[in-house]
């Protein structure tokens, strides 16, 4: 007895519908995988280029620029430097400028005291030293010729003031309680000089100017001096 097959008959759109479903099964590993890395790809150079490149290239010369600007500053240091060292030469410069800045600034009247010592007589002739006392807590300087005359009471000049010897001067530097001074010549009494001439007449002191200034100085010395207009006995040099 034959048998009867049995088959089953699968409708055409149960076949075609698996179809589509193998066919999806067997490409998207492979395509989610490629989308994977494809993403993969598209981020890491988005974040190379975009991250890491922008961001260290944007580092690197914001580190160069910090660089430069160490550099900068590195160079400023060094100008710094170069500037202290300059400064160092200018405050050299500075301190031999202001040594004799300091003590370059004349003796003014006020600082200074005066006297007369050392007087000598001798054959009509008299010397003594007027002497510059610096009273002052800093140095200055005197150059030149004091201004000297002989005056009575009341201040009023006796005979023509002391005439300049002629010699040659140079700035003295005096400091605090420091001293230079000056020679002064005269006649010892008439001197020589006729009565008419000489015309002896009692004074009470010296008049001083330091040299450059226009305030006096006094010495009080009682004695006698000629001072008739027509004669000079009276002279004066320069401080040392």
């Amino acid at each position: 007895m034959a048998s009867k097959s049995t088959r089953m008959v699968i409708p055409a759109a149960v076949l075609a519908a698996a179809a589509l479903a193998l066919t999806g099964c067997s490409s998207n590993p492979s395509n989610n995988a490629a989308g994977s890395g494809d993403t993969s790809a598209a981020s890491a150079p988005s974040a190379t280029t975009g991250g890491d490149s922008t961001t260290d290239s944007g580092a690197a010369p914001s580190s160069a620029g910090g660089g430069s600007t160490a550099a900068g500053n590195a160079a400023t240091t060094g100008s710094g430097t170069s500037t202290g060292a300059g400064t160092g030469t200018g405050t050299s410069g500075a301190k031999t400028q202001a040594g004799p800045a300091a003590a370059g600034k004349p003796c003014t009247s006020s600082q200074l005291t005066v006297a007369q010592k050392d007087g000598s007589v001798g054959a009509g002739q008299f010397y003594a030293k007027i002497v510059f006392t610096n009273t002052a807590a800093t140095s200055c300087t005197l150059d030149g010729y004091p201004g000297l005359s002989y005056v009575k009471a009341a201040g009023v000049q006796s005979g023509n003031p002391a005439q300049r010897t002629g010699q040659s001067h140079h700035t003295v530097t005096l400091s605090p309680h420091g001293t230079a001074s000056a020679v002064m010549h005269d006649s010892n009494g008439m001197g020589g000089y006729s009565a008419s001439q000489c015309d002896l007449t009692s004074v009470q002191g010296l008049r001083v100017y330091p040299p450059n200034q226009k305030a006096a100085l006094f010495i009080p010395v009682r004695t006698q001096h000629c001072a008739g207009t027509s004669i000079h006995p009276l002279t004066i040099g320069p401080v040392a």
